[in-house]
């Protein structure tokens, strides 16, 4: 270091040396920060996009589930078929060709105001995550409910693909199955949602193509039918059903519209295949987009047996009352042998009728006592009248019979003696008893059908009135039918037409000997003794009060079996059991035998 006159002082150049460092510090930092900031930008700029990404990821997720809940609910083919309304470019009529698919065979086609009113959830969806595109949000709810019900959709998913987003437009791709009815395969494609950033969130725009890429403003997806024949129903012994005017009218119903067992196995009767297609506003096909194989439909055999359906016909006309109704069982399977009405141009009434069953009841009534512990020989009182609840009852005639025996009340059918043996089971053994034979208010059939319900009663009275068949107990022929059936095989079985039986239950075996004891009585010594019964016939007959008066007006019933086949009868407002209806029980048994059946007359009470 030089001497200077003050002493020694430091170099110049090295306080340069020091000046530069700083500096060349300073600006690293400058750029580390820099750096830092960028990289920070890139990153937040990175994590940014793939938020945004995921939000559309999510509109684009919430509208395919959307559209799925729209397209699996309310349609002409989902469990909750109604149908749904076609878009306005798709023509009311069809043209040639669109008569024939499944769509126009079904109950409502497409487009009709009938159809529709199931799929409010899915339509609100679909609304939610949607924004007016090439066309407005109610026309695409209108080409998804078209495409369901048109192409008869049964089931769809719909798989989203990876996402292609540019600014505050994106699309995203998706791969539709849709399951159609009676089809072997799904239809498959591919298809894209086109999304936009409404400032409120990302939407789908609505368009026709992202429903399905070959749909554009006047066109709509279409099924054309097979080539195949139409399978038809048959009875057992495989004669078609339709020989038959009332079977025709009642159970096998039409094809157009769909209606009775035509529509319950529509699946297995049409005609399968066909093809997928491009249809224009005048019904002429544009395009062929799948094509399936075509065959001919299945032919259902049911348990229906023809020669027995004749004979009920033919008994019934003989009624004494103009309206009546007769159903016939197989004892040993629960199947239906014959479904009759008189006349049998009117409503259903042996399988939609509701009937205050009466005095048949009394075959619940005794299944309960005698589950009860109650024998053949327990001593019951038959009084002229018996009071329950400041409310009196009385025998039909005024009859009395004094003390007898629980079998001698049953083929007497002694009012009071059975509502004095109600006031001695359990207070559930009734319902119990009512329960085993499917007196549940289930439908027993697939078609509209009435079985059995017996509601809890409420007091002492409605006890004592539901004891013989009042109260608010109802039954269809169909039901009582299937009460007797039960007795004779010792099994109730829900009444079917085809396959087999839904569910069954046993009845107790210590019950079945006396029971049936008790019905033959009735048939030798009791109500129907003075009914001319070719074979050995096991019954009940009943007389159901259904309205005020003095006397009250009444139903005739009768219901029994002999061999395989177990019956029931009603007669509208025919009076005592034993002088209509079982007459004509006895008519139809002579016809099942090949014999000639007599002019409706007159039997005992």
């Amino acid at each position: 270091m030089p001497l200077t006159p003050s002493g020694f002082t430091a170099s110049t150049s090295r306080r340069r040396g020091r000046g530069r460092r700083r500096a060349i510090i300073a600006a690293v930092v400058v750029v580390v920060l820099a750096a830092a900031s960028g990289i920070g930008y890139v990153l937040k700029n990175r994590s940014d996009e793939r938020a945004t990404d995921r939000r559309v990821q999510a509109a684009a997720a919430a509208y395919l589930a959307a559209w799925r809940t729209l397209t699996t609910t309310g349609g002409t083919a989902t469990p909750a078929s109604a149908g749904s309304a076609s878009p306005a470019s798709a023509a009311p009529g069809s043209g040639s060709g669109a008569a024939a698919t499944p769509a126009a065979a079904g109950a409502v086609p497409p487009g009709s105001a009938a159809a529709g009113g199931h799929d409010g959830a899915g339509r609100t969806a679909v609304s939610a995550v949607s924004v007016p595109g090439g066309i407005d949000v109610a026309a695409l709810l209108t080409t998804m409910a078209d495409v369901r019900d048109r192409l008869l959709v049964t089931g769809a998913t719909f798989t989203p693909g990876s996402i292609d987003r540019d600014g505050r437009t994106a699309s995203a791709p998706y791969v539709a199955r849709l399951d159609l009815s009676g089809l072997p395969a799904p239809l498959e494609y591919a298809g894209a949602l086109n999304l936009v950033d409404t400032g409120r969130g990302w939407k789908v725009r609505a368009e026709a193509a992202s429903v399905h890429p070959a749909l554009r403003p006047g066109l709509h997806l279409d099924r054309t039918a097979s080539t195949g024949h139409r399978g038809g129903l048959l009875a057992a012994d495989g004669q078609p059903l339709r020989d038959s005017g009332d079977l025709a009218g009642n159970l096998v119903g039409r094809v157009d519209p769909l209606s009775g067992l035509q529509r319950v196995y529509d699946d297995r009767l049409r005609a399968q295949g066909g093809a997928v297609v491009v249809r224009d506003a005048r019904g002429a096909t544009v395009q062929t987009l799948h094509t399936y194989p075509m065959t001919d439909g299945e032919s259902v055999r049911t348990t229906l047996d023809l020669r027995v359906q004749q004979a009920a016909e033919t008994a019934l006309a003989t009624a004494a009352r103009p309206t009546a109704a007769m159903v016939a069982i197989d004892t040993r399977t629960g199947g239906v042998l014959a479904l009759a009405n008189h006349p049998p141009s009117g409503a259903s009434r042996a399988v939609r009728g509701k009937y205050p069953p009466g005095s048949t009841f009394k075959i619940v009534t005794a299944t309960a006592a005698l589950m009860s512990g109650k024998t053949a020989s327990t001593p019951l009182d038959c009084t002229q009248t018996v009071s329950v609840g400041g409310r009196t009852f009385q025998n039909a005639e005024a009859e009395q019979f004094g003390p007898i025996p629980l079998r001698t009340a049953f083929a007497k059918s002694c009012n009071t003696a059975f509502i004095r043996l109600e006031e001695s089971l359990p207070a559930d053994a009734l319902e119990k008893a009512a329960q085993l034979y499917g007196f549940d208010g289930r439908a027993p059939l697939d078609i509209a059908s009435v079985g059995g319900s017996f509601p809890t009663p409420r007091d002492s009275v409605e006890s004592a009135s539901a004891s013989i068949g009042q109260a608010r107990i109802e039954v269809s022929p169909l039901q009582m039918a299937s009460v007797a059936a039960a007795v004779a095989s010792g099994t109730w079985r829900q009444p079917f037409v085809a396959g087999q039986p839904a569910r069954s239950n046993a009845i107790p075996p210590a019950v079945l000997p006396p029971l049936r004891d008790f019905m033959r009585a009735v048939v030798t010594e009791g109500t129907a003794a003075s009914v001319p019964m070719p074979g050995e016939v096991y019954g009940k007959t009943g007389t159901a009060e259904y309205a005020d008066g003095d006397p009250p007006p009444t139903h005739a019933w009768f219901v029994g079996y002999r061999g395989d086949v177990a019956f029931a009868v009603v007669v509208e407002d025919g009076g005592f059991g034993a002088e209509t209806a079982a007459p004509v029980a006895a008519r139809f048994l002579t016809a099942l035998d090949g014999g000639t059946v007599a002019a409706p007359g007159s039997g005992g009470r």
